[in-house]
């Protein structure tokens, strides 16, 4: 039997739990502490995490619904490996460095003044999405979808678009150089 919470606001020590198969509804939480976390076939529906640490967490086959995070620290997470029905997934002043993304659907998401460091978003779909004012130093794009992102206030960026989909993407001139590195082109000032 899943154990399920209703519009609940937790503000607690979670880290390392088995939180397998638990389902969260209209959840609030604050300041909570998933680190090394067992959240496996969690279901997570129209749910908030504000200034949570979600570092090193299990999220095999869990779900995410409408789930934004704000001001989190989101460290070698493997979001490949959750379900992907009704995938929707908000970030927002959020550090993701060392997470995976692979080949996930995450067309139309908002990515809002978050890190990204060695993340990995290898066979992704991210068409139509917005990386505001992102550092996506080291960000691994391979065979990855790009179409009409704004990558425009992001910064630290390199991009090969002979290997990726990039019609339509919005880029800074200032970041023209990561997108010419493959070809060992050298911008000056």
């Amino acid at each position: 039997m899943t154990t399920t919470f209703l519009e609940e606001t937790f503000e607690e020590n979670f880290s390392e739990q088995n939180q397998s198969g638990f389902s969260y509804e209209y959840c609030t939480f604050n300041n909570c502490d998933f680190s090394k976390t067992n959240l496996s076939e969690a279901t997570f529906e129209s749910c908030d995490f504000v200034g949570c640490n979600f570092s090193n967490v299990k999220v095999i086959r869990a779900v995410f619904q409408e789930v934004s995070f704000t001001d989190c620290k989101i460290l070698g997470v493997s979001f490949d490996q959750i379900n992907t029905i009704g995938l929707s997934l908000t970030f927002v002043n959020a550090t993701l460095n060392f997470s995976s993304f692979y080949k996930l659907d995450l067309r139309n998401s908002k990515f809002t003044k978050s890190t990204f460091l060695e993340t990995d978003f290898t066979e992704a779909n991210l068409a139509d999405s917005v990386f505001d004012a992102c550092d996506l130093g080291g960000t691994v794009f391979e065979n990855t979808n790009l179409s009409k992102v704004n990558f425009y206030t992001s910064f630290n960026i390199k991009i090969n678009p002979v290997a990726n989909t990039l019609k339509g993407a919005t880029f800074a001139s200032s970041e023209t150089a990561g997108l010419l590195e493959i070809f060992g082109i050298k911008i000056k000032p």
